[in-house]
């Protein structure tokens, strides 16, 4: 970024700059310490994006300060005036920022915990970046800046800028409609042929193998099985890339932390070797400019969900030989939906549940995209029920004398005490054979004469399937279908095809079908966005109103806004990403950030009453304008480009910021102006 400042200015200018980024930085971290907020990857995502506005503030003042050293005026006088001429829409402009990030406080659930450190961290980074803009910035100046210092000619390109310009306000009518025409129509396209999934995918290290057996199964029996899938891991370590193993019988990890246990589950966590450098970034500057860099072992050429795939297929061929009620294999996942596709099936009718459930099951198998399907209709151990026959009545028996009876002899009992070095304990006593059927069908039962008569004479078997736990919700069951996608999927698309079919059970059936994982989270995340939207296009309208005490220009500078959203559409398509909600987050940033230049450019050329003058107001916003989208590009440019690791989750909201940032710099250089002279009736040559 300095780099990028000393080519393009001057090597003066830039080392006032960069003197401002970790001033910005060290006020930041003070507050964030005494307010209780950690550094984590969200709070830095926030310092990135704030990066380039603090840089922005920065090139603003210390141009402008350079601008009237040019002209005439002594350092410090310069620093005075060129400070205090652009404190007003730099202000406007950092206040824009943070109104469009700080509503993303209203978000819910766990959506809005998730990102709620993203406003906050770049909310104090810009006004730290306002307080040393505008108290150390013109200090550095002071002692930095000098007239006469060798820069880059910009005298080329400020001409070819103003002939472009002139060109487009003589043709401003045809030029304004242009844009009103083809550049809505150029959004509904790109939205109209979008993807939306709630967060791409990305390579981890780990991979989990879970497993439910028949609930009959002993420990040692699922304890014998999880080590034979270990036995064939260990033995194709090299093809899977494995670096450790964890076995574990008796209990089961589900997405999102869920524990259970049960002598009939079974979890290996796999742990893969590092993966190889996969881009430029990472290969040639990461290892130079990471502190705690480790080169040693980086071995893994495959991504982690393309092993996750290829496990699930070798192992579904191992497991076919042993029963089981679910086995799955998945690899990390981004965001809040522990499972991407959960169903409900709200009904107290079992066999039309089950139905159902079979019918939605097979539905998501044809799409192709779904994995690990699987339902909360397990069955448990079987449960008998004990019904005394007409024979039994007339023995006079009742449920209370055979309870007792079986109680005595099924029942566990402590029989004596021991005492060992951790203090007493209780022997128990058990019949080895209490659990067989036969056992219990010949079991004899004392009457009061004396005599003994067996159970099975006197009572009728009933054997009852159970469930292992039941679900209900406003007095009915409820019953789940969930599954997971392919890493590659897309959820939306998946739900697309058998949303017709789940409309017409609700309606054959007349039951009730509830969504959950990433479809809940999408319409929740659609009605946060939304007034999120609201709030911070009211604020920003505010700002510039009171900035401006005009709702011409006022208006003006919001008009960019939606067609900046443009940048956002190309950005995804060109680096062949789907929509996200990283990506929606970082076109509500957009919002504030575009505008920035907006501010600076109408704030000097409102002043203009013919167009030879507004062209030269213009031409001196050309240069901190590029500039300053140039540096947050660059700054923004590695992860756009070069993401790696869990870095790839929050790569659209750099691509929404990056591209949106880059559409909106024309708008705002060329379309703003055309605009300008369009609905101010400026004049070709004053009078």
């Amino acid at each position: 970024m300095g780099f990028t400042m000393y080519l393009l200015i001057n090597k003066r200018i830039s080392f006032v700059v960069l003197l401002g980024i970790p001033t910005s930085f060290v006020i930041s971290l003070i507050i964030f310490k005494y307010s209780g907020y950690s550094i984590n990857m969200m709070s830095l995502l926030g310092a990135l994006i704030a990066l380039g506005v603090i840089v922005d503030d920065a090139i603003i003042v210390a141009e402008n300060i350079q601008r009237h050293i040019e002209e005439g005026m002594s350092v410090k006088e310069a620093a005075l005036i060129g400070t205090k001429e652009v404190f007003p829409p730099v202000l406007a402009s950092s206040l824009t920022t943070i109104f469009a990030f700080l509503p993303m406080l209203v978000m819910s659930g766990e959506m809005g915990a998730f990102i709620k450190i993203i406003p906050i961290s770049i909310t104090i980074l810009i006004l730290s970046s306002v307080v040393e803009s505008f108290i150390f910035l013109p200090l550095h100046a002071k002692h930095v800046l000098r007239k006469g210092e060798r820069e880059v000619s910009w005298s080329w390109f400020t001409n070819l800028y103003a002939k472009f310009i002139r060109f487009l306000i003589n043709w401003r009518k045809s030029t304004i409609v242009l844009f009103y025409v083809l550049v809505p129509v150029l959004i509904y396209l790109g939205f109209s042929t979008s993807k939306f999934q709630l967060f791409p995918t990305f390579d981890g290290d780990q991979i989990n193998i879970r497993a439910r057996l028949p609930i009959n199964t002993t420990l040692e029996e699922s304890f014998d099985l999880v080590s034979k899938v270990e036995a064939y891991l260990l033995k194709n370590k090299d093809k899977y890339f494995i670096e450790n193993l964890t076995s574990m019988a008796g209990f089961k990890m589900e997405a999102g932390q869920k524990t259970e246990f049960g002598d009939n589950l079974f979890h290996i966590f796999v742990d893969l070797k590092r993966a190889k450098p996969d881009n430029f970034v990472t290969q040639y500057i990461t290892p130079y400019l990471s502190f705690d860099y480790d080169g040693e072992g980086l071995v893994r050429s495959k991504s982690s969900y393309f092993l996750e795939n290829e496990l699930q297929k070798d192992l579904d061929k191992l497991m076919k030989k042993y029963p089981h009620e679910e086995f799955e294999v998945s690899g990390p996942r981004a965001g809040v939906a522990n499972v991407p596709i959960e169903i409900y099936i709200q009904t107290n009718d079992v066999k039309k549940a089950h139905k159902i459930i079979d019918e939605i099951k097979d539905a998501l198998k044809k799409t192709g995209e779904a994995m690990n399907i699987k339902d909360n209709a397990n069955y448990g151990v079987d449960e008998i029920k004990l019904r005394i026959n007409k024979y039994g009545q007339s023995l006079g028996l009742n449920e209370k004398i055979i309870s007792k009876s079986l109680g005595g002899y099924f029942l566990s009992a402590s029989v004596s005490k021991g005492f060992d070095k951790e203090g007493i304990f209780d022997i128990v006593a058990q019949d080895a054979k209490k659990n067989s059927y036969e056992t219990l069908k010949n079991f004899t039962i004392g009457l009061g004469n004396g005599q003994r008569v067996a159970l099975n004479d006197v009572a009728d078997f009933i054997i009852v399937k159970n469930y292992t736990k039941i679900y209900k919700e406003g007095g009915k069951r409820r019953w789940l279908v969930s599954s997971h996608i392919k890493p590659k999927a897309n959820v939306n698309e998946v739900m697309g095809q058998i949303k017709p079919l789940l409309k017409k059970i609700e309606k054959r059936d007349k039951v009730k079908i509830l969504y959950g994982g990433e479809e809940k989270q999408n319409n929740q995340l659609k009605d946060d966005i939304s007034v999120a939207t609201m709030i911070a296009l009211f604020l920003i309208f505010m700002t510039l109103l009171v900035m401006f005490n005009s709702f011409k220009y006022t208006l003006m500078i919001l008009s960019v806004i939606p067609f900046s959203i443009l940048g956002v559409f190309l950005g995804h398509k060109l680096m062949g990403l789907d929509l996200s909600m990283p990506s929606v987050i970082g076109a509500l940033g957009l919002a504030g950030v575009v505008i920035n230049d907006g501010i600076i450019m109408l704030d000097f050329i409102r002043k203009s009453t013919n167009v030879d003058e507004l062209l030269e107001r213009a031409k001196l916003r050309l240069r901190p304008i590029f500039l300053t989208s140039i540096t947050t590009l660059v700054g923004l440019s590695t992860l756009i480009f070069f993401p790696s690791g869990q870095a790839v989750i929050m790569q659209p909201l750099a691509v929404s910021l990056g591209f949106g940032l880059f559409w909106g710099t024309f708008l705002n250089l060329v379309y703003l102006p055309t605009l300008f002279a369009l609905v101010t009736h400026t004049k070709q040559r004053s009078q």
